[in-house]
């Protein structure tokens, strides 16, 4: 163990080691508790439900959630620069690798962003690993950017049913809109960052953040802000997220539930639950939200009219199939990779053959 002179643990160590790995254990300690009380105290019945129910509503939300996944990959894609040449398949198979890290790595959703664009720069070119790892931002971006869009749309859609929300249920409504609405706010500073921060308190705030992160901020703001002149392809790859790949994952979640119920459940209240859960799966409290989206999701769905038992049934279900297409990407890992080098250029590149491929 790396330690001090006086024979105690170096801060070096606590920072590099210890730290994320307690991170980690907090987080799943949390995760745990959610869940717990997600279940519930009859959790035998639980399990007596599910064992009834019709296999067939949870393999199509297996299919519900294999498709969204499918469609992620599709949506970065179109995001990656042409010039990286990056085929369908790989990018397939890099989501997939992305997404069973998520359930090892610390840093919890973001942790397989951060595989992944290990993994996209090492194959490109040195003069492209930049526009590699920005892709994987601008993709995490444009998702919750639809996700927000989606869920602020809903909110208007059903804001009679939200008003006459229980106190905490509504505050907890109330605050995700919220966030929903700041994050489009930053959102639209990422991409028009010229503009806004020629503003001397705008720029002020960024150097206080800059120098607060270690520059973090600053770059990320100055990189995205590329991306602005992709412009059709930014409108069309968040339209998708809004209208496609986060109502899938609605459609994932009332099949369990409609074979809990036995009754078609309510389109309005499981599209609104299920939008709110996503969007506080994404604050960094549990890894890949597992426990905070079932918790407001079974909180909401409750709260209009669906029985507890029957929400934290579909709930449990949904959370299981996420997990397991996560433990199934994992396959990945074995798939060979879709990166060739060309007989006159660098890999995966039209460029001429650089120092990096001659070694």
């Amino acid at each position: 163990m790396a330690g001090s002179k006086d024979g105690l643990p170096s801060k070096d160590f606590l920072r590099g080691k210890l730290f994320p790995v307690a991170k980690l254990c907090v987080k799943l300690g949390i995760a745990a508790l959610l869940i717990a009380w997600v279940v519930g105290e009859d959790g035998r019945s639980m399990v007596e439900s599910i064992r009834r129910m019709n296999p067939l509503w949870v393999f199509l939300c297996f299919l519900a959630l294999l498709a969204q996944m499918a469609g992620t990959a599709v949506r970065w894609k179109f995001l990656i620069a042409k010039e990286l040449n990056v085929s369908f398949y790989e990018a397939f198979r890099l989501t997939a690798i992305g997404l069973f890290a998520n359930i090892f790595i610390p840093a919890g959703a973001v942790g397989g962003d951060v595989v992944k664009a290990t993994l996209l720069a090492s194959k490109t070119g040195k003069g492209k690993r930049v526009e590699a790892t920005i892709s994987i931002l601008v993709d995490r971006i444009v998702g919750m950017a639809g996700l927000f869009l989606l869920t602020l749309m809903l909110f208007l859609i059903f804001l009679r049913r939200i008003v006459e929300l229980p106190p905490a249920a509504g505050f907890l409504a109330y605050a995700l809109t919220l966030m929903c609405i700041a994050g489009l706010l930053v959102t639209v500073v990422l991409f028009f960052q010229d503009f806004i921060f020629r503003w001397s308190l705008a720029a002020k705030l960024l150097a206080f953040a800059d120098r607060w992160m270690r520059g973090v901020p600053g770059s990320i703001v100055r990189s995205v802000s590329a991306y602005r002149s992709r412009w059709r392809a930014l409108f069309w790859t968040t339209f998708f997220s809004a209208f496609l790949l986060h109502p899938l994952l609605m459609l994932a979640m009332f099949f369990p539930l409609y074979g809990e119920l036995n009754i078609l459940p309510e389109a309005g209240a499981t599209m609104t639950a299920v939008a709110y859960g996503n969007v506080a799966s994404a604050i960094p409290l549990t890894p890949g939200g597992v426990g905070t989206r079932d918790a407001v999701i079974k909180t909401l769905l409750s709260s209009w009219g669906v029985p507890e038992s029957s929400a934290a049934t579909a709930m449990i279900l949904y959370t299981s199939m996420l997990l397991l297409i996560d433990l199934l990407s994992g396959i990945a890992f074995f798939l060979p990779d879709g990166w060739r080098k060309k007989e006159n250029g660098c890999i995966n590149t039209a460029e001429p053959e650089c120092a990096e491929c001659r070694k």
